[in-house]
């Protein structure tokens, strides 16, 4: 494992960028979208080497820009030798742009990929791949984004697209623990910028990524937000044709298939 690590660190990744077409080309076939990376670079030295990428696109299946990286920074871990799999101590990503769809049948595509599948095993490609990505990106050390924007549109309701800026997003994962924060500004007539805060733990012996399997906690607080247009976009619990004002809630979740 010692070696492999040393042929990693001295012989590989410092000529890491001139396999990036290779890289592409190997990751575009697995999502089944086109991936266009401008550089990658390795930025630090020491036992624990930091892999730098620069301009991130990723193009959906029409060919639109439906997310833009334009810097991801990632130190990796030494368990990787011992997974046998790319582990990171932190994976960051700065200033994303990306487009998250809700089309008319009700399916949600994150960047161009169906989201939806992961639950779907008849659609087995597409399950497997998108649920591999996912357990993967859980049992990484640390996922952050910083000064994220995100568009969402919703073509099941027909209602007018909605950015979200300012967003940032700390994930952390610990031994089936994952504790994960988001917070972002939505538009001035929207309301206030607000936070989400979850706890979570998964069951034993189940996929990371399999969420009807997960207990905890989140917390959500909406300092000021427009009812109205909040209920463009969500299901209120409650009728309320407009107002305005804030909102905090604690909801327990017991395996993702009861509220309390």
């Amino acid at each position: 494992m010692l070696l492999a690590w040393l042929v990693l660190h001295w012989a590989i990744l410092p000529h890491i960028d001139e396999w990036r077409p290779a890289l592409e080309r190997r990751a575009s076939a697995q999502l089944g979208v086109d991936l266009r990376i401008g550089s990658i670079t390795v930025t630090s030295g020491g036992w624990i080497p930091a892999v730098e990428m620069r301009e991130v696109v990723l193009l959906d299946p029409r060919g639109r820009e439906a997310l833009r990286l334009p810097r991801v920074a990632a130190a990796l871990s030494a368990r990787s030798l011992l997974a046998l799999q790319l582990r990171f101590e932190q994976l960051l990503i700065d200033a994303p742009q990306m487009e998250v769809r809700r089309d008319a049948q009700g399916h949600i595509f994150v960047a161009g990929l169906n989201v939806d599948a992961v639950q779907r095993p008849q659609n087995s490609d597409m399950a497997d791949l998108a649920g591999d990505w996912l357990d993967w990106l859980l049992l990484q050390r640390e996922f952050v984004i910083l000064n994220g924007r995100v568009r969402w549109v919703d073509e099941s309701r027909a209602a007018p697209p909605l950015e979200l800026s300012a967003l940032n997003l700390v994930l952390r994962n610990r031994l089936g623990k994952h504790d994960v924060r988001l917070d972002a500004t939505p538009p001035a007539d929207w309301g206030r910028r607000f936070s989400l805060q979850g706890r979570f733990s998964q069951a034993l012996l189940k996929r990371p990524g399999d969420f009807k399997f997960w207990s905890g906690q989140l917390y959500a607080d909406l300092p000021q937000a427009d009812l109205r247009q909040l209920r463009r976009h969500v299901n209120l619990p409650f009728e309320l044709s407009e107002g305005d004002g804030g909102l905090r809630a604690w909801v327990d979740i017991e395996k993702a298939c009861r509220n309390r």
